[in-house]
Protein backbone atom coordinates (compact mmCIF):
# COMPACT_ATOMS: atom_id res chain seq x y z
CA UNK A 1 0.00 0.00 0.00
CA UNK A 2 1.62 3.44 -0.95
CA UNK A 3 0.57 7.08 0.80
CA UNK A 4 -1.96 7.74 -1.94
CA UNK A 5 -3.78 4.74 -0.85
CA UNK A 6 -3.39 5.67 2.77
CA UNK A 7 -5.10 8.66 1.87
CA UNK A 8 -8.05 7.20 0.22
CA UNK A 9 -8.43 4.97 2.89
CA UNK A 10 -8.14 7.93 5.53
CA UNK A 11 -10.63 9.83 4.26
CA UNK A 12 -13.37 7.40 3.86
CA UNK A 13 -12.50 5.49 7.02
CA UNK A 14 -11.88 8.68 9.42
CA UNK A 15 -12.80 11.99 8.46
CA UNK A 16 -16.00 10.86 6.00
CA UNK A 17 -17.24 8.19 9.02
CA UNK A 18 -20.35 8.86 9.92
CA UNK A 19 -19.12 8.20 13.40
CA UNK A 20 -16.46 10.73 13.40
CA UNK A 21 -17.29 13.98 11.50
CA UNK A 22 -19.25 12.60 7.88
CA UNK A 23 -23.24 13.13 7.62
CA UNK A 24 -25.52 10.94 4.79
CA UNK A 25 -26.70 13.11 2.41
CA UNK A 26 -28.31 12.93 -1.31
CA UNK A 27 -26.48 14.49 -3.81
CA UNK A 28 -27.93 14.19 -7.58
CA UNK A 29 -29.85 11.05 -6.05
CA UNK A 30 -27.08 9.28 -5.02
CA UNK A 31 -26.48 8.91 -0.79
CA UNK A 32 -22.72 10.30 0.22
CA UNK A 33 -21.01 10.85 2.88
CA UNK A 34 -20.08 14.65 3.66
CA UNK A 35 -18.20 17.11 5.99
CA UNK A 36 -19.89 20.54 5.36
CA UNK A 37 -17.37 22.83 6.87
CA UNK A 38 -19.46 26.09 8.03
CA UNK A 39 -16.07 27.43 9.63
CA UNK A 40 -13.92 27.27 6.67
CA UNK A 41 -17.18 28.70 4.34
CA UNK A 42 -17.42 32.02 6.69
CA UNK A 43 -13.26 32.53 6.02
CA UNK A 44 -14.00 32.27 1.84
CA UNK A 45 -17.32 34.48 2.66
CA UNK A 46 -14.98 36.89 3.54
CA UNK A 47 -14.25 37.96 -0.47
CA UNK A 48 -17.62 38.21 -1.44
CA UNK A 49 -19.61 41.18 -0.94
CA UNK A 50 -23.69 41.36 0.19
CA UNK A 51 -26.58 41.42 -2.15
CA UNK A 52 -28.87 44.34 -2.83
CA UNK A 53 -32.83 44.65 -3.12
CA UNK A 54 -33.74 41.96 -0.05
CA UNK A 55 -32.01 39.22 -1.58
CA UNK A 56 -29.75 37.37 0.01
CA UNK A 57 -27.53 33.85 -0.69
CA UNK A 58 -26.91 30.83 0.92
CA UNK A 59 -24.15 29.24 1.26
CA UNK A 60 -21.94 25.98 1.74
CA UNK A 61 -18.85 24.10 1.54
CA UNK A 62 -18.42 20.74 1.85
CA UNK A 63 -15.80 17.51 1.53
CA UNK A 64 -16.64 14.31 -0.25
CA UNK A 65 -14.55 11.61 -1.16
CA UNK A 66 -13.35 12.10 -5.20
CA UNK A 67 -14.44 8.22 -5.43
CA UNK A 68 -17.59 8.39 -4.35
CA UNK A 69 -18.44 11.88 -5.88
CA UNK A 70 -17.03 11.05 -9.76
CA UNK A 71 -15.40 13.44 -11.85
CA UNK A 72 -14.38 17.23 -10.10
CA UNK A 73 -17.52 19.32 -10.98
CA UNK A 74 -16.97 22.90 -13.08
CA UNK A 75 -17.92 26.17 -10.99
CA UNK A 76 -21.35 27.09 -12.57
CA UNK A 77 -23.10 23.12 -12.99
CA UNK A 78 -26.02 22.84 -10.74
CA UNK A 79 -25.69 20.23 -8.07
CA UNK A 80 -28.67 18.83 -6.03
CA UNK A 81 -28.11 18.25 -2.70
CA UNK A 82 -31.13 16.67 -0.22
CA UNK A 83 -33.55 17.73 -2.83
CA UNK A 84 -32.22 21.39 -3.26
CA UNK A 85 -30.46 23.40 -6.52
CA UNK A 86 -27.44 24.47 -5.81
CA UNK A 87 -24.87 26.19 -8.08
CA UNK A 88 -21.43 25.16 -7.39
CA UNK A 89 -18.91 28.50 -6.96
CA UNK A 90 -16.06 26.27 -6.84
CA UNK A 91 -14.79 22.70 -7.02
CA UNK A 92 -11.00 21.66 -5.74
CA UNK A 93 -9.59 18.68 -5.93
CA UNK A 94 -7.48 17.79 -2.31
CA UNK A 95 -5.69 14.88 -2.39
CA UNK A 96 -8.26 11.86 -1.93
CA UNK A 97 -11.30 14.61 -1.58
CA UNK A 98 -12.69 17.25 -3.47
CA UNK A 99 -14.04 20.56 -1.39
CA UNK A 100 -17.07 21.75 -3.01
CA UNK A 101 -18.76 25.27 -2.42
CA UNK A 102 -22.17 26.46 -3.57
CA UNK A 103 -24.66 28.78 -3.16
CA UNK A 104 -28.32 29.51 -3.71
CA UNK A 105 -29.53 32.76 -4.24
CA UNK A 106 -33.33 33.72 -2.57
CA UNK A 107 -35.36 36.42 -1.05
Amino acid sequence: MNFKDIMRQDAKNVFLNEDEFGEKHQINGKEMCIVIDNNEMLDREKRYQPLKNGLHMQQMLFYVAAVDFGRLPAAGQILEIDGHRYVITDAIREGAMYSISVEVHGS
